[in-house]
C-alpha cells in the first residue's frame, strides 16, 4: 500500500471514529436533556398533586361528572356505584383521610408513595419537595423519584439514621445539586451575602406538625458522611460540632448568623454537590426556632 493510500485510509478511519464519538455524545446530551425535562414535569406533577386547591378543584370536577353521569344511570347503577365508592373511601385508615397540614395533602402524596413523610420549602429558592425514606436502602431515593422510577435527579430524601419526626439532633437532607436549577440546586444561592442575609427560614411540614428552621450557617464542606463521622447524640461531640458549624473559617466559602444555638437545640442540615469539586459538599443548615401542632380536619366532600 502507498503512502497516499495510508493517508487516505488513515483519515477514513479517524472520519469515522470521530462522526460515531459525536453521534454517542450527541445521543448523551440529547438523553440529558430529556431527563432534565421529565424530572422538571414530575416535581410539577407532585407540587400539584400536593396542593390543597389542586385538589379541591379535582374533587368538585369529579362532584360535577358524578352527578351529570347518575343523571343517565338507572338507580340500580347509581347504588351500586356509591357503595363502591363508600367501601374505597373507608378503606383508608382515618389518619390518612384526614392529614392536611397548609397546602400539603399528605393523604393525595400517600397515595402515590407512602415513603413521602414530610414537605420542605425553602422561600425564594426552587426548593419545594417531598421529603422520602426508604425502608431497607438509605441510597435508593438517591436515583429514584417519587413514583419510585429511575431518575437522574433523584429525590429529596433522609437516610435510616435519622427518625422521621425530626427529633434528632441533627437532621440531614440530601439533594442533587441538577444543573436546570431543580433539587437542591438553589441553595447555593445562599453563597450570596445578601441572599443569606434576607432569607432566614426553612419549613418543614410533617403530617401533624410544621416545624420552622432559622438557617445560621451556609457553607461549604467536605464529602465526609456526616451521621457516620460524628455521634450528634454525645452531647461533647454535637456541641464541637456545633462551635465549627457556627464558625466554618476553614471553609472556602462561607455565611454565618449569630445565633444562640446549644446541644439542646435540634438543627437541620440541607446538603448537596458543589459544581465542579466532587470532594466537597454545600450545606445550608437551620436551627428549629418552632414546632407548631396543627389541627386536623376531615377531607371536604
Amino acid at each position: 500500500m502507498s503512502n497516499s493510500e495510508k493517508k487516505k485510509s488513515f483519515w477514513s478511519v479517524l472520519f469515522v471514529v470521530c462522526a460515531v464519538v459525536s453521534i454517542i455524545a450527541l445521543s448523551a446530551l440529547c438523553w440529558y436533556l430529556y431527563r432534565l425535562y421529565t424530572d422538571g414535569k414530575e416535581n410539577a406533577e407532585i407540587q400539584s398533586v400536593a396542593s390543597v386547591e389542586s385538589v379541591r378543584s379535582k374533587d368538585q370536577a369529579d362532584s360535577r361528572a358524578d352527578k351529570d353521569i347518575s343523571s343517565l344511570m338507572p338507580y340500580s347503577q347509581i347504588d351500586q356505584e356509591s357503595v363502591r365508592r363508600a367501601d374505597s373511601d373507608n378503606s383508608l385508615p382515618e389518619e390518612v383521610r384526614e392529614t392536611v397540614n397548609g397546602d400539603v395533602n399528605f393523604t393525595e402524596l400517600w397515595k402515590i408513595n407512602p415513603d413521602i413523610y414530610a414537605w420542605i420549602k425553602v422561600p425564594n429558592t426552587l426548593v419545594d419537595y417531598p421529603v422520602l425514606q426508604f425502608d431497607g436502602d438509605d441510597t435508593f431515593y438517591l436515583s429514584h423519584n417519587v413514583y419510585r422510577q429511575y431518575a437522574f435527579a433523584g429525590s429529596i430524601y433522609t437516610e435510616s439514621l435519622n427518625k422521621k419526626d425530626f427529633s434528632d439532633p441533627n437532621t440531614v437532607l440530601y439533594g442533587h445539586n441538577m444543573l436546570n436549577g431543580t433539587m437542591f440546586r438553589s441553595l447555593h444561592n445562599f453563597r450570596d451575602p445578601y441572599f443569606f442575609a434576607n432569607n432566614e427560614y426553612i419549613y418543614v411540614y410533617l403530617p401533624e406538625r410544621t416545624l420552622t428552621y432559622q438557617i445560621f450557617a451556609a457553607y461549604e464542606y467536605d464529602d465526609r458522611h456526616l451521621l457516620y463521622s460524628f455521634d450528634f447524640n454525645d452531647e461533647d461531640i454535637f456541641r464541637e460540632y456545633l462551635e465549627y458549624a457556627q464558625h466554618p473559617e476553614a471553609s472556602m466559602t462561607w455565611n454565618i448568623r449569630e445565633l444562640d444555638i446549644t446541644t439542646d437545640d435540634k438543627i437541620i442540615t440541607l446538603s448537596t454537590c458543589m459544581d465542579t469539586i466532587d470532594t466537597s459538599r454545600y450545606l445550608v443548615q437551620g436551627v428549629l426556632v418552632n414546632d407548631e401542632p396543627i389541627k386536623q380536619t376531615k377531607k371536604q366532600d
